[in-house]
């Protein structure tokens, strides 16, 4: 498996990928197959040496995942949820849901309605999470979309 950080585009996206570290969110995009523990142990990593409250997972170019692989997954969430991070899932295939339900997993993205159909979904959601919780201030309500969400689309 393969980890990249926001936006989907192939450009140089420092700037975005900086600015919603800022916000202490992270969105993860898992590329390939999702067989193994590179995925896990990256994630749980960032997060000890970043100051991240979110991270969101986004699932839709994962082409093939088994039980291992859900397992992990379902470990690195845990994990990361005791620590008091949220996690979020964006781009969950219908041919995912059953591996992931069948070890637990897919209960722990749905918890609190935290699954979303797309990645900018995704991260407006951590934004008004973090706002409720008062680590970030409340957006104008005349902000426009950002570019990673727009790439994201």
């Amino acid at each position: 498996a393969r980890l990249d950080q926001v936006p989907l585009d192939r450009g140089d996206h420092s700037a975005e990928e900086h600015a919603l570290l800022a916000e202490h969110i992270v969105a993860y995009r898992i590329d390939g197959p999702l067989f193994f523990a590179a995925a896990h142990r990256f994630l749980l990593e960032l997060t000890e040496v970043a100051d991240v409250r979110v991270v969101i997972l986004r699932m839709s170019r994962v082409s093939t995942m088994d039980a291992t692989g859900a397992l992990v997954l379902k470990d690195a969430v845990e994990k990361l949820k005791r620590r008091g991070i949220v996690v979020m899932s964006s781009g969950i295939r219908p041919g995912q849901r059953q591996v992931l339900d069948s070890v637990g997993a897919l209960e722990l993205l749905r918890h609190e309605g935290r699954e979303y159909a797309t990645t900018p979904e995704a991260i407006r959601a951590a934004r008004g999470h973090l706002e409720m919780a008062g680590v970030l201030s409340a957006v104008p309500p005349q902000r426009n979309t950002t570019a990673s969400e727009e790439a994201a689309r």
